[in-house]
């Protein structure tokens, strides 16, 4: 035991003395030895250099790794989510684009090339990547082949590579002598230092000085080991591979525009996901690191560094990997074969046929911009939408909503939606010019118009088809007017909340009181409705503002919009029905409700209740749904997004919020008994006749009633508006309602024209027939051409089956003969349009 405690003592004596005696010694024969003459310096210097990098490599990264891990961990995970793009991808899964960093960012975004200093706070550089899912394999192995072969292992245990301190000497020596002049060389940059660059810090520029290079070269060496311990947490090294597959610039396009990250470089270069690259493809984009690929031709110069550039890649660094990395003979013959055709010249960027021909036909002078640049490409092609799509994740998941979702497919062909709102800037013009004089001089209508003095007020045009997928969206402005008011957004969260909506819905509430009223089974549509403002002649007409106290027939009510003898009728249906009503179908009540104040059934009828205009579609929605037999199945509320691409963390839908509007059951909310009188009621103010003249409030859009057009089986609509404390100013102009076409297409819709605010009319003297309903007009053309390209027979009622009356056998008779007739009889079914009309026939 004693010899043993000597054993361990001289152990320690040895290790306490060696480092001094070793700097001793290299003291005495080296830094103070005459013989070596000049030379002792550079020694010294080398000896030095050599201490300070094994302390920096095994002893001061992994202090900093473990210190700066417990200060950083906050801010590297925010940084890590400011840095994720989402993708966007039409209905057939043709890649359109990312969000724009201003939307695509939690709190702030810094699109420029240089770090921005507020206060003490610095918002560095950003770049926008799309999420791997899973990282390449090869793409892996060949990028840490290049850049970091020794990661992990004993010369780069801590994310700091010895080698490539080692030879910052050499490499200034050598760069010194080669141009002449001093310059601080280079040294192997590990990946996690890449990382530190790229995410903190501008990349290396030509014109930077020793001090400017040596000051970034300590700050990442200083970043580093925390990077690489916050990847490698417990060993597991799938962030750090994830981090290599989303943050490493891989290819530009003439003039800057970097794209980070294999994902949605995959997509522009090869027009395809990361997940289906080939091998050799995966080599190329490793081989990129460093030397991006260059996107677009430009001058002559430009394409002979390009063509050199794609054939290093391809031809030397690629290569190299295949012939380092894959073992089998037969794999390394395939690859180099692929390599070689691919090094014919560097691929144009990759944009699918039909984007390709609306970039072209709706933006051909930022066409060639938008394929290489995938910001600009959804910019271009998703110019509203972006913002609609953008509102609807943060009603779902709130301002987190990309920790959740990496991408979404769309559910409308992207080029005829711009052909669409081609068309409706083109009819705001028209009605801008027709309506001058009655528009507020801050305002306009037309699109083109719009200067710091002058604004458009919301202008929503959405249509859905019967499952609620939106096929034609429109809007004014960034605001995404149509998810609710900015008011009802929470800004701590980002989550919309229906009850804090203040934007009324107008006469459209009429449509609950037409639900209530038919839910009774008592009316009829000539059943006599009070009002006590009847005008002494026309009760078959629109006509308003009398003294008479006399009794309208509900149909005339309803196609006229007619306050008095709703609110009276609606009123005895019960509140507590209507409210009911109300609160299903997701409306705010006014806040004087609560305490006593508007009562239900008035607050519906004359549109006091407040909802934004998606939700005011999704109860027309489902009353299309209820009337054309799809009462029994849930119906989503209208929807920009077809299908989520989740993240990790958003599979199994993860994260959602609980306060979302639920699918409505049409049946539970409309009872099958009540849908003839909701039909004949709701289709009045399109269809109303009297004295052989239209009267409803939407008598400008009479052919598009179902029985006087052969290609709809069902159109209903209801119109309103909003006006000020003034009756003459107008706030909102609103149409809402829905249709179904012969071969079954159906379609929800809602034209929204306003600000959604009492204290900001935007006009005065203009009302819904005016504004939305030229709108409207156009919209329903387009439905009808999309609804012969996607028919939809499934949703048509079973046709009744002809089945002939046959006679009983004739009895012998003594009195008269037998008479046996040749001819069957049948019932012949009446055709939709022919039940409509005789419907209609008391009209």
């Amino acid at each position: 035991m004693l010899r043993l405690l000597r054993t361990l003592t001289a152990f320690l004596n040895v290790l306490v003395l060696a480092p001094r005696r070793a700097v001793r010694f290299a003291m005495s024969a080296v830094a103070f030895n005459p013989k070596l003459g000049p030379l002792r310096h550079v020694a010294t210097f080398a000896i030095l250099y050599v201490l300070f990098a094994l302390l920096l490599v095994y002893v001061i990264a992994p202090i900093r790794g473990l210190t700066g891990q417990l200060t950083m961990h906050d801010k590297i995970g925010y940084d890590a989510e400011r840095w994720m793009a989402t993708a966007i991808y039409d209905p057939k899964g043709n890649f359109a684009g990312t969000f724009d960093p201003r939307l695509d960012s939690l709190r702030d975004v810094n699109y420029t090339d240089a770090a921005i200093e507020i206060g003490d706070y610095v918002a560095n550089p950003d770049h926008k990547s799309i999420p791997v899912r899973d990282v390449p394999e090869q793409y892996w192995q060949c990028l840490q082949y290049h850049e970091d072969r020794y990661l992990g292992g004993i010369l780069n245990p801590f994310g700091i590579d010895l080698t490539g301190v080692l030879k910052i000497p050499y490499s200034t020596i050598a760069r010194s002598i080669a141009l002449r002049r001093p310059a601080l060389g280079v040294g192997g940059s590990t990946l996690p230092m890449q990382f530190a660059r790229v995410i903190y810090k501008t990349p290396p520029s030509r014109d930077e000085g020793g001090f400017t290079k040596l000051k970034r070269k300590l700050g990442e060496w200083w970043l580093a080991p925390v990077i690489y311990r916050e990847l490698t947490r417990g060993g597991d090294d799938t962030k750090l591979k994830q981090w290599a597959a989303n943050h490493i610039w891989l290819a530009q396009r003439t003039g800057g525009q970097p794209l980070h990250g294999v994902e949605v470089t995959s997509r522009i270069v090869f027009g395809k996901e990361a997940k289906d690259l080939s091998t050799a493809e995966q080599f190329v984009l490793a081989s990129a690191v460093n030397k991006p690929i260059i996107l677009l031709e430009g001058n002559d110069k430009l394409n002979e560094v390009r063509l050199d550039r794609w054939r290093y890649i391809t031809e030397v660094r690629a290569r190299m990997c295949a012939d380092k990395l894959v073992t089998d003979e037969a794999e390394q013959k395939k690859i180099m074969f692929e390599l070689m055709e691919l090094a014919g010249g560097p691929p144009d960027p990759k944009v699918r046929p039909k984007l390709q021909e609306a970039l072209e036909k709706f933006a051909p002078d930022q066409a060639k911009r938008a394929q290489a640049n995938p910001v600009i490409r959804a910019n271009v092609l998703l110019p509203a939408a972006r913002y609609g799509l953008r509102e609807e994740m943060k009603n779902i998941y709130g301002f987190a909503w990309r920790d959740y979702v990496r991408g979404v497919t769309t559910t409308f062909d992207i080029g005829e939606n711009l052909a669409f709102r081609q068309t409706i800037d083109q009819e705001l013009s028209l009605l801008d010019t027709k309506w001058q004089a009655k528009i507020n001089p801050a305002y306009t209508l037309d699109p083109k118009k719009v200067s710091a003095d002058k604004a458009v007020p919301n202008v929503v045009v959405v249509a859905a088809d019967s499952n609620g997928d939106i096929v034609r969206y429109y809007e004014t402005g960034e605001t995404a007017a149509y998810y609710g008011s900015i008011s009802a957004r929470n800004p701590a969260n980002g989550l919309y909340d229906p009850n804090a909506e203040n934007r009324m819905i107008a006469s459209t509430g009429k449509m609950i009181a037409a639900i209530a009223i038919a839910n009774e089974g008592r009316d009829s549509v000539d059943s006599l409705y009070l009002d006590t403002q009847a005008p002494a002649q026309g009760l078959e007409t629109c006509e308003k503002h009398g003294t008479e106290r006399v009794g309208r027939r509900a149909i005339v009510a309803f196609a006229c919009s007619l306050n008095g003898p709703l609110v009276n009728r609606t009123a005895q249906v019960g509140q507590a029905k209507v409210r009911k009503l109300i609160d299903d179908f997701g409306f705010a009540m006014p806040p004087a409700a609560e305490i006593g104040g508007t009562p239900p059934s008035t607050a519906a009828v004359m549109g006091q209740i407040a909802g934004a205009p998606r939700r005011v579609q999704h109860m027309s929605a489902t009353i299309l749904a209820a009337l054309i037999g799809r009462g029994s199945k849930p119906l989503k509320m209208p929807s920009l997004i077809r299908a989520y691409d989740y993240t990790f963390k958003g599979d199994a839908e993860v994260g959602r919020a609980q306060n979302q509007q639920p699918p409505l059951t049409p049946s539970l909310l409309i009872k099958r008994s009540a849908l003839p009188l909701l039909k004949t009621l709701l289709q009045a103010p399109l269809c109303y006749q009297a004295g052989g003249a239209s009267h409803g409030t939407l008598k400008s859009l009479s052919h598009w009633c179902a029985t006087r057009r052969t290609d709809l089986r069902l159109h209903f609509a209801k119109t309103g508006t909003q006006v000020a404390s003034d009756p003459n100013a107008t706030v909102d102009a609103w149409i809402s309602g829905g249709l179904q076409f012969t071969n079954g297409a159906a379609y929800s819709y809602v034209v929204v024209v306003g600000t959604g605010s009492t204290s900001q009319p935007w006009a005065t003297g203009l009302h819904a027939a005016q504004i939305a309903a030229p709108l409207l007009d156009k919209l329903l053309q387009d439905l009808a051409i999309h609804a012969k390209a996607n028919p939809h027979r499934e949703l048509l009622p079973p046709p009744r089956p002809i089945v002939p009356r046959v006679r009983s056998a004739p009895v012998a008779s003594v009195d008269r003969p037998v008479v046996t007739s040749t001819v069957a009889r049948r019932d012949t079914p009446l055709s939709p349009g022919e039940l409509q009309r005789r419907a209609l026939i008391p009209n």
